[in-house]
């Protein structure tokens, strides 16, 4: 059974096609989308051995070899692009996504990209929105105190503008509870970094003002819709 972060990944899979699952690991996401039938068949990629092994004992277990194809890569170097519909890259940080998708050089407007980051989401929204993609649409996923984004993102060569608020936190759909929650997390967490850093930092305090006060309204306003 998958994790809500990745079971929330594997909803955005389209199924129309191969499915790449970068930084596979133990190939449980990889295993799920054929288990389910969403996907006819995958690549399961790591950039280790190790996990490389560990994917195909579960996919084994699961007498899913035959559907997958392993490959040892790092990143999207060494993925074949043929018949790639859709890759997946989670668990890993911003930084870390942003410099796998600079160095692909064939990501095409019809792969659908699914981004699950551990760190520096805001630092990847820009990146993304500058270089070419947009985001399609994000979700937030709760799984005990911790939060989780989970973007799809589609490449169309344009440049896009985020403001702070967006890029902070999301395109996200601010009627699901699970994101007011996330919500109220990120407004204590704002209004802690800048009691913080109004002394040595008042121009940063004034903006983690700004973003809390912003995310307090948005809140507000959406439970009164309720």
């Amino acid at each position: 059974m998958l994790t809500k972060r990745l079971a929330a990944c594997a909803e955005l899979v389209s199924g129309r096609g191969i499915a790449c699952d970068v930084g596979t690991d133990h190939a449980y996401l990889a295993a799920e989308l054929l288990r389910s039938r969403r996907c006819k068949s995958v690549i399961a990629s790591d950039i280790g051995e190790g996990p490389l092994q560990a994917a195909k004992r579960t996919l084994e277990q699961m007498g899913l070899l035959q559907h997958a194809e392993l490959i040892l890569s790092d990143g999207l170097r060494q993925i074949p692009p043929e018949g790639v519909t859709d890759v997946i890259i989670a668990g890993m940080g911003g930084e870390t996504m942003i410099h796998i998708l600079s160095e692909c050089t064939w990501m095409q407007a019809d792969v659908n990209l699914i981004l699950q980051p551990m760190t520096k989401a805001p630092l990847l929204r820009s990146w993304l929105t500058e270089n070419g993609y947009s985001l399609v649409q994000e979700k937030i996923v709760q799984e005990g105190r911790f939060f989780y984004t989970v973007m799809q993102v589609q490449q169309d060569g344009k440049a896009h503008s985020l403001d702070a608020f967006e890029r902070e936190l999301g395109t996200v759909d601010w009627d699901e509870e699970t994101v007011r929650a996330y919500g109220r997390f990120r407004l204590g967490h704002y209004r802690r970094l800048a009691k913080q850093m109004q002394a040595a930092q008042p121009e940063m305090a004034e903006e983690y003002r700004r973003l809390a006060g912003q995310l307090e309204e948005k809140c507000r306003a959406e439970e009164e819709t309720q």
